[in-house]
């Protein structure tokens, strides 16, 4: 029996379970810090001139920013070593300008900020606790020649109905087209609508992000942007 004995300590110090590794935590992309904005309303053409201050940025690599009051494309920044970034972008002042800190497909909440000399001020959001829109859209993959769908609940409680006067892209993108709910239409109070968004690449290297802005008239005047991009793209 002693070799039994044996067997059973060896057992035990040997025989167990090993536990599984976890992989490692990662941390989300985020925009922690002021931005700052330069205008020059006397120069003819001149950018707006974005900056973040170090630790404005954490866990990215590049800032994305879009002006949603404009047609140009989107601009990507990367970010420093301290977390601060610097990009231009075409704009006035009082655009509405949308920011989002990146790291490969891992993606910060978006930030609406209004330019205009020195720290960007947060966009008003009227409504916001009774109409609340996704602020992005992921899209599934599609081949060339094929296409996928995806879409956003337009629902509110709001106590007054729901005047919605335009939904559209806010530049050309003939990858996107979008269905479902048609403008102008009124949601009464605990109505929903929906946004369907599809995609339709028309060449192996479509997979531009655009946004799509839902513009409200009543009860009160404001919209809300919704980006658009393929799962999983840089």
């Amino acid at each position: 029996m002693r070799w039994l004995a044996v067997l059973l300590v060896a057992c035990v110090a040997g025989c167990g379970v090993n536990p599984i590794p976890e992989p490692p935590f990662e941390r989300p992309p985020a925009l922690a810090g002021d931005v700052v904005g330069a205008v020059c309303d006397e120069c003819d053409g001149a950018p707006l001139e974005l900056t973040g201050a170090p630790g404005s940025v954490t866990d990215a690599d590049v800032v994305w920013a879009v002006n949603l009051d404009g047609t140009a494309p989107p601009v990507v920044a990367p970010v420093a070593a301290d977390g601060s970034f610097a990009l231009d972008i075409d704009g006035l002042r009082g655009d509405e300008v949308r920011l989002q800190a990146r790291r490969g497909a891992l993606r910060s909440e978006p930030v609406d900020l209004i330019a205009g000399r020195g720290a960007l001020e947060p966009s008003p959001r009227p409504l916001a606790g009774c109409f609340e829109v996704e602020r992005e859209l992921a899209l599934p993959e599609a081949a060339v020649g094929a296409m996928s769908s995806s879409a956003v609940a337009l629902a509110h409680s709001c106590g007054a109905p729901l005047a919605i006067d335009r939904i559209a892209l806010r530049a050309p993108a003939p990858e996107y087209s979008l269905e479902g709910t048609a403008a102008p239409v009124v949601l009464e109070a605990g109505s929903a609508g929906e946004l369907r968004v599809v995609y339709r690449p028309t060449e192996a290297a479509a997979r531009g992000e655009e946004v799509a802005l839902i513009e409200v008239s009543s009860p009160e005047v404001f919209r809300r942007a919704v980006t658009l991009f393929v799962a999983g793209a840089p």
